[in-house]
């Protein structure tokens, strides 16, 4: 667990029926050992002293997806991406979801934000859709900082991502909500081409840029990707915005590194940036020194590894992860990018390898059974004839299915993944697999 905060886990009726009794709204963190933006959540946003002030107000519950029955919860309360962070009223009714990807400072703003909000986003949603009254500043903030990417239609209740997004961003009367919430709407219609002028505007405006960090860097190549002929300059003014970030030492490394990361992409699309691979290992060096304790480590060699291979410099990539595992807490995670580069490098053996290891090596019943279908299916991508080999692994996923207490939200979407590719699988074990996950 991360610093002072005392977390609650376990029964989580329990813990709500704690926060209606004590008046305290209950703030929900869902994730796993293994996830490096959860592992960036623990280091950057748990560790800091103004959010365990937070915490001590309100009944902060730890819901892990591997702990015994966290996938039935997860179905029940629509999680499934790691990390969510959903925050719930006293009296169960849940107001938001929150952002993981903000950094520190930007994070306790929307998390006041939503302690502030009198109503809640899926409220706020609905009247901004329908017209039936005007949304307050406070409630055009919650909406602008809402985590889309993990609303598993919970407000947005079958609306169309983009479409509402874009009809929220043309009602706000907020400016500062309306420019992150086009920039969202950006993102999620990007393959309809986009507002270049507008993206450049925002990375031209300091301060709307740093408010928008997040949305850059996670996916600012698909907007710069998506602007046709100012691919170019778009991808200069962000790299340009980016660039800032770097320096920015109230950031913390691993969001440096990212800015960095950022940098290498756009060189790819157009940025002229002929010292790029320079400037991403320099940056590497820094951040890995300046990594403090496990969860920092974990995110910033995950980064540091995507920042090498944007850059060019695949084997680089590779030493660092290979050089991290014995040293990690999940070294089964960074086996999965040595799969990838094996991939790339078409070396067959070396992915079935790689991804046979991260199976075996995966703890958790539901982390098991992710690594375990993602090794199925690179049998039946690569080696569908060695029937040893996949018989072997099928009956290891059924012993790791059954450990799993049945299949719920995640372990529902590796078992559908498996079940298409089973039956390019021989043998009895493949077919009691494909039995069990039908």
């Amino acid at each position: 667990m991360a610093g002072a905060i005392e977390w609650h886990g376990g029964d989580f009726d329990a813990a709500l029926a704690l926060a209606r009794s004590s008046g305290r709204a209950l703030f929900l963190y869902w994730g796993a050992a293994w996830c490096p933006p959860c592992n960036r959540v623990k280091s950057e946003i748990f560790s800091r002293p103004e959010f365990a002030a937070r915490m001590k107000t309100l009944l902060p519950f730890w819901l892990d997806g591997d702990a015994a029955g966290a996938q039935a919860l997860a179905e029940r309360l629509r999680l499934r991406s790691y990390p969510t962070l959903v925050l719930f009223t006293p009296g169960g009714r849940e107001v938001t979801r929150l952002p993981c990807e903000l950094d520190g400072e930007l994070f306790i703003d929307a998390l006041d934000a939503a302690l502030d909000a009198s109503r809640s986003a899926a409220e706020s949603l609905q009247a901004a859709l329908d017209g039936s009254r005007a949304l307050s500043s406070e409630e055009w903030t919650l909406l602008s900082q809402y985590s889309w990417d993990t609303d598993e239609d919970m407000i947005l209740a079958g609306r169309d991502l983009g479409a509402t997004l874009h009809a929220l961003a043309a009602a706000s009367t907020d400016a500062k909500a309306a420019v992150r919430l086009r920039l969202h709407a950006l993102v999620a219609t990007a393959a309809a081409g986009i507002d270049a002028a507008f993206v450049r505007q925002v990375c031209a405006d300091a301060a709307s840029a740093r408010a928008n960090m997040d949305i850059f860097g996670n996916s600012g190549h698909l907007l710069v990707r998506a602007a046709g002929t100012q691919q170019a300059p778009l991808a200069q003014a962000m790299a340009a915005a980016a660039q800032q970030w770097a320096g920015d030492t109230w950031l913390s490394a691993p969001d440096r590194l990212t800015a960095t990361r950022l940098q290498a992409r756009m060189a790819r699309l157009g940025y002229e940036a002929p010292a790029i691979a320079a400037r991403v290992r320099e940056a590497v060096a820094q951040a890995l020194a300046e990594a403090d304790g496990p969860y920092q480590r974990h995110t910033t060699v995950n980064t540091a590894a995507s920042a090498l291979n944007d850059a060019g410099l695949h084997a680089e990539a590779e030493a660092l992860l290979k050089a991290e595992l014995p040293a990690s807490h999940s070294p089964y995670y960074f086996m999965l990018s040595l799969a990838a580069s094996a991939k790339r490098r078409n070396d067959s053996a070396a992915v079935l390898d790689w991804y046979e290891q991260a199976w075996r090596g995966a703890v958790g019943p539901a982390t098991r059974l992710q690594w375990g279908a993602t090794y199925l299916l690179a049998l039946a991508d690569f080696a569908p004839q060695d029937q040893p080999r996949s018989e072997a692994a099928a009956e290891g996923i059924l012993r790791d299915l059954q450990e799993a207490g049945g299949i719920h939200q995640r372990n529902r979407t590796q078992a559908q993944r498996m079940l298409a590719r089973l039956p390019q699988l021989q043998g009895p074990q493949a077919r009691a697999l494909e039995a069990a996950v039908r």
